[in-house]
């Protein structure tokens, strides 16, 4: 009898940690449990910019009883992160709302605190990534409203609803809520994406944090910075990290263009769309090339990088 309740142990863990590493799905219903309150200074180790600790806020508020899949929650939120990413983050917008063509079913929309007209966008791209981040990491996979203090002053409120296919906007943003991008439109961006040989395997949730992160740490450059010898991680919670090994062009001794803010973010934007179509999320290597010109590479990786920065996986040779 011992034997086979090992057994049976044996195969309940292998079926838990195959669902652990599955694209989350809906559970069954738990009924309607009253809305519940998770508030949350954020510590100094959640953040790569001491500017932030001390001032920034926010509370969730959760809606128990409807749903929300964090799989096109997350996607949308990569999206939604690179489309306010490339704007002026001192601009102000009366609004956003944000959803996937691909994948309607979550609608974020973006507003501003209380007896306010609009924002600053730099305020709704911050609110958005901790909020959601926050959301994700306790498992709050219900509709929630994300409202963000900045020294008591409420700024933005990120709400996510679960919507039905083809209801709310069949747009991402309204063209009124973008200011022009500073983005060259005379030139070509060709990002290309590949495997490493050993490509090890990724959490879907942590790649996308790690996106989310990612973009919203490199939108505080203006669009046309170069990005440089460095890297980006979201912190002890999430167990991967992207490394800009500064490979490319470099000025004054090469002429443009350079490794653009602007370009890393729209080129991170495609990462999920990639690792869907392969049906892999694993360690990626990331090119850049503008006008058929290599700007630089990048590794998604697994881990926090090692001091020792670049090393033979970050070359340029070994995006080839």
């Amino acid at each position: 009898m011992g034997f086979f309740n090992s057994v049976a142990r044996l195969l309940f863990l292998a079926c838990l940690a195959y669902h652990s590493n599955a694209v989350p799905t809906a559970p069954p219903d738990q009924g309607k449990p009253p809305s519940r309150r998770i508030s949350e200074v954020l510590q100094p180790e959640n953040l790569h910019t001491g500017a932030y600790n001390d001032k920034l806020s926010i509370d969730v508020e959760a809606h128990y009883g409807t749903y929300v899949n964090p799989f096109p929650l997350l996607l949308n939120a990569v999206d939604a992160l690179a489309t306010i990413g490339i704007q002026d983050l001192n601009g102000r917008s009366p609004s956003y709302s944000f959803q996937l063509t691909k994948y309607p079913t979550v609608v974020i929309d973006v507003k501003p605190g209380a007896s306010a007209a609009d924002f600053q966008n730099w305020a709704a791209s911050l609110c958005m990534y901790h909020g959601i981040e926050d959301v994700v990491r306790q498992q709050v996979s219900k509709e929630v409203d994300i409202n963000c203090r900045w020294n008591t002053v409420e700024m933005v409120t990120v709400s996510i609803r679960t919507v039905s296919p083809g209801s709310k906007k069949a747009a991402s943003v309204s063209a009124s809520n973008i200011t022009e991008s500073t983005l060259a439109v005379s030139h070509t961006l060709q990002p290309y994406f590949y495997y490493v040989a050993d490509s090890v395997p990724l959490d879907y949730t942590t790649t996308m944090i790690t996106l989310m992160y990612s973009i919203m740490y490199l939108s505080r450059l203006d669009k046309t910075d170069m990005v440089p010898r460095t890297y980006t991680d979201a912190g002890p919670h999430w167990d991967s990290s992207i490394v800009f090994p500064g490979d490319g062009p470099q000025p004054p001794k090469d002429p443009p263009p350079f490794l653009e803010s602007g370009w890393v973010i729209e080129t991170l934007k495609m990462v999920p769309n990639f690792m869907i179509q392969q049906r892999r999320f694993a360690e990626l290597g990331i090119q850049f090339h503008v006008d058929n010109v290599y700007l630089g590479g990048a590794l998604l990786q697994k881990g926090k990088p090692s001091r020792a920065i670049p090393s033979e996986r970050y070359s340029a040779a070994a995006f080839i």
